[in-house]
């Protein structure tokens, strides 16, 4: 499953991946924390929506449109 920069708002457009809480190759369960992702008003923590093993596809520290792929959870 992707897992994709998510639209917290109705005017957001980006939001910058402030760190990974999750290794990459770490098995994950659903409701864990995996990244902080930072928006112009909030830091919101969002969790893996199923159980995997991480596969991260994008630097922290790096700012990216909604919908842009960050990781995998396979």
């Amino acid at each position: 499953m992707e897992l994709s920069i998510p639209k917290l708002g109705v005017t957001m457009v980006e939001g910058t991946l402030s760190e990974w809480l999750v290794a990459d190759g770490t098995a994950v369960s659903a409701g864990e924390g995996i990244y902080l992702l930072e928006t112009d008003k909030i830091e919101t923590e969002i969790e893996a929506p199923v159980d995997g093993v991480l596969k991260i596809k994008a630097e922290a520290d790096e700012t990216y449109a909604v919908g842009t792929v960050v990781g995998e959870l396979i």
